[in-house]
């Protein structure tokens, strides 16, 4: 990308890949995209003056896992959203993402009602992940496993 120029506090550039003016904060998070430099331009005067707060928000995946984190931002242009979440075992790079608001699911906000239910669910995960151990204790009792060993191929 080519940085053009700052304008009402959003860096403006040009990438020539999309052929589109970016508009992005400080710190790259990408926050709208323009065809010419003006409509660029309209786009930051008018994102300055939005103030953005962010929201508290909770990830609860299909298992029950659940990951704490923060929308930072929002694009209406491309309607996506970037989200910073808590770094866990299972989370690559920074967990810093850009989500795609019309087909992402599973990100909710951070609300007291829907703490109580995220609890619930979080007791469910440690019930199934109980099961889990249990199941693999089981399967470690089991005798004659077909593999090299049993055919003598070792």
């Amino acid at each position: 990308m080519i940085k053009i120029k700052t304008s009402y506090g959003f860096n403006l550039s040009y990438d020539e890949r999309r052929r589109l003016f970016v508009i992005t904060e400080t710190d790259g998070t990408e926050v709208g995209i323009a065809k010419s430099q003006d409509e660029a331009e309209v786009k930051a005067k008018a994102l300055s003056k939005r103030e953005f707060k962010r929201i508290k928000i909770v990830l609860v995946k299909d298992d029950g896992g659940t990951t704490e984190g923060e929308l930072t931002s929002l694009n209406s242009d491309d309607v996506s959203a970037w989200v910073s979440m808590e770094k866990s075992d299972y989370t690559w790079g920074s967990g810093r993402s850009k989500i795609d608001l019309r087909y992402d699911r599973g990100y909710f906000e951070a609300t007291p009602a829907n703490a109580k239910i995220i609890e619930s669910i979080r007791a469910k995960r440690l019930s199934i992940d109980q099961a889990l151990k249990d199941i693999a204790e089981l399967k470690g009792r089991l005798e004659s496993s077909i593999n090299k060993q049993y055919f003598g191929l070792v």
